[in-house]
């Protein structure tokens, strides 16, 4: 993602630019005053001079270039959803056509992480959102969109309505499995999957063991997986997320090597979705593989998440001279999202406070949001390091919580959770002896 251009809503841009001259605000004030308070005046100029790169402007014609984008690479996807285009263009009263473009371009923002897919999704399905009653496969993509905005609220609401019209639609019960599983509701979760299992019962199976992983039974869910690798070749659709969900169970439960035959085998599926590079870069930065992590990212530095781990694995190699312009986009990248309330990257943006900026203490209430948001392991690592890096580990309780009931077996959440223990203990200690009470 470029700085500058975040989130696309419905197809609309939206960019600020810097645009008054200092000149301009000071001839503004009324000219007597000026004259009469000559020093103060130059102070105020001064101070607004600072602030006119914080004024947003509308650009003043349509030609007015913005922001220059990198060219789409000529592949089967881009140009299938050049092609829908101008089939849509032609024929717009054609709801098929725009729900197949709709998918597209989800499927495209799931590989490159643009932005702008999530926009061009839901601009394609408006006329139809506009309705009273809209199509539930409508109703189902929006959630998509929603979802991946991190709007799981909205999301869901989608797809009740949509499952309400449609009872047995898989594709909603899926995602309101996944939705649900992030929010730590894995009854729910487990309620949805479970509605599957006479559509499609490996896909429900493989739903079920990844809401297992995570709620007290990562033995099962591994078990479960393994039962499921020898349904699915790696020519279909599902090989990847199969491939994906073994490899994270298999590094929870501390089977590292596992784990890494069973990212490459997504990798050589799917080398190009962008979910998996981070997935593959964080196990490859807990390995101290920073080199590795550089040759698979290089090219992705306008992806936010994947140029986070790229600065982090240039840390890791202590290549500071790469690092120091990385952490000057990231900061410009978080601080403009920040502004306008953006939150989708909260997890990050406390990773990139608590490794790259050393800020535990903001890093420690952006994990303590984006907790309330999502509770998966990434989540629970982060609020666990910042509130030791912090001195507070009282703050990470929700996280040593959660982390009791899903008894994974991770080395470095092992770790956290014994140093956590022992500085609880400390504190405990401490205010003993301040008080004068009897020491253990």
């Amino acid at each position: 993602m470029v700085a500058g251009i975040r989130r696309i809503g419905a197809g609309a841009l939206k960019v600020r630019r810097a645009c008054r001259s200092n000149q301009t605000q000071v001839a503004r004030r009324d000219t007597r005053m000026r004259c009469l308070l000559c020093g103060v005046s130059c102070l105020v100029a001064a101070w607004a001079g600072a602030l006119a790169y914080a004024v947003p402007v509308r650009p003043q014609q349509d030609s007015q270039v913005l922001e220059t984008l990198p060219p789409r690479a000529h592949d089967a996807l881009n140009s299938a959803i050049a092609s829908m285009h101008a089939a849509l263009a032609v024929d717009g009263h054609n709801f098929d056509l725009a729900a197949a473009l709709a998918k597209r371009h989800l499927e495209r923002f799931r590989r490159d992480q643009d932005p702008r897919d999530l926009g061009q999704a839901e601009a394609a399905l408006e006329p139809w959102l506009r309705q009273p009653n809209p199509p539930p496969r409508a109703l189902v993509l929006r959630a998509n969109v929603r979802q991946s905005n991190h709007l799981f609220a909205s999301a869901l609401d989608d797809l009740d309505h949509a499952i309400r019209a449609e009872p047995e639609n898989a594709d909603a019960w899926l995602m309101r499995a996944s939705i649900l599983q992030v929010q730590g509701r894995y009854l729910e979760a487990r309620q949805s999957c479970g509605r599957l299992i006479l559509t499609n019962a490996v896909i429900a199976g493989i739903c079920l063991a990844n809401v297992a992983a995570v709620s007290g039974r990562p033995e099962q869910a591994y078990l479960l997986l393994q039962r499921f690798a020898g349904q699915v070749p790696p020519t279909d659709l599902l090989y990847s997320w199969l491939m994906i969900s073994q490899a994270e169970t298999a590094v929870w439960m501390n089977k590292q090597e596992a784990a890494e035959q069973f990212f490459r085998n997504a990798m050589a599926a799917n080398p190009r979705d962008a979910y998996l590079k981070a997935a593959w870069a964080d196990f490859l930065l807990d390995q101290n593989r920073p080199r590795e992590v550089l040759a698979l990212l290089a090219a992705d530095i306008r992806n936010d998440n994947l140029l986070l781990r790229l600065a982090l694995a240039e840390k890791q190699a202590g290549l500071d001279a790469d690092l120091a312009p990385h952490i000057e986009d990231l900061q410009s990248r978080f601080a403009a999202s920040a502004e306008r309330g953006d939150r989708v990257h909260l997890r990050e943006e406390a990773i990139f406070n608590l490794k790259l900026l050393n800020d535990p203490e903001k890093a420690l209430s952006l994990a303590e949001a984006d907790w309330q948001v999502q509770k998966e392991v990434a989540d629970c690592r982060i609020l666990m390091e910042a509130a030791i890096a912090a001195r507070q580990p009282a703050r990470a309780a929700p996280a040593m919580m959660w982390l009791k009931t899903a008894r994974l077996r991770h080395p470095v959440l092992t770790r956290l959770e014994a140093q956590l223990a022992s500085h609880v203990v400390g504190a405990g200690l401490a205010i003993r002896a301040t008080h004068g009470g009897p020491s253990a």
